[in-house]
């Protein structure tokens, strides 16, 4: 009666601890799957009302996520509007971001890749358009990113911001620039500076970086210095 007496007991104890020790190793399970990586990225800001977007892609060139977008970008509709390209009193900015809008590659209608402001962006990675100066923004990935080496291309552009070569309407001027680097994703702490690698399309009509800047002249120096760290 008595060793029957503790088998009850232990049995008791045992079933809640069984419960807990499941439940905590399904929590260790999760974190492990969400990952507690960290992306800062700093951005040295010569021109305010700039339009920027900052993403990843693998080492192929695969397109990962958008880390950060402006916001007339992002939930403002700025690149999806009615109206022409070059319309006084509207229109969508084909040109402001076309390299980051083609690879994100999500059409919206009429090949038009900048989201709507019907259909906008999540404020996760979106923000006021920074001022001059230094702009940092720190971004986590929804699932945690394999190891490996990773692309990160920022673009830059600023309405209005005319040279002798670029001006082809009261607001557009010379194209987007982007700039790219590399970061190492592992379990240590990776950093990496970024350079201009080139220029996106005039009018928007596609996503290639043109390697030729002998044309551009204050676009090139919107932004002084980008970096970014990671951090596992």
């Amino acid at each position: 009666m008595l060793r029957s007496f503790f088998r009850e007991r232990n049995a008791q104890w045992l079933l809640p601890l069984v419960i807990i020790m499941i439940f905590w190793g399904s929590q260790v399970v999760a974190e492990e799957k969400e990952g507690h990586q960290i992306f800062s990225f700093r951005l040295l800001l010569f021109e305010k009302k700039c339009q920027i977007a900052v993403w990843l892609t693998d080492e192929q060139g695969v397109f990962v996520d958008t880390v950060y977008v402006t916001r007339k970008v992002a939930k403002k509709g700025l690149g999806n509007r009615r109206g022409g390209l070059d319309d006084k009193w509207g229109g969508a900015r084909l040109s402001t971001l076309p390299v980051w809008a083609y690879s994100r590659g999500v059409d919206y209608g009429n090949l038009n890749f900048y989201p709507p402001k019907n259909k906008p962006l999540p404020d996760a990675i979106s923000s006021a358009t920074p001022k001059t100066g230094e702009f940092v923004w720190e971004w986590k990935p929804k699932k945690a990113l394999k190891p490996g080496k990773y692309f990160y291309y920022i673009e830059v552009n600023k309405s209005f911001d005319k040279n002798e070569h670029h001006k082809y309407s009261w607001y557009r001027g010379q194209p987007s620039v982007v700039w790219r680097g590399s970061i190492q994703v592992g379990n240590q702490i990776s950093k990496s500076k970024a350079k201009i690698i080139g220029h996106g399309d005039v009018a928007g009509k596609n996503g290639k970086i043109n390697p030729d800047l002998s044309t551009l002249t204050t676009s090139l120096r919107l932004i002084e210095k980008a970096k970014a760290v990671y951090h596992p």
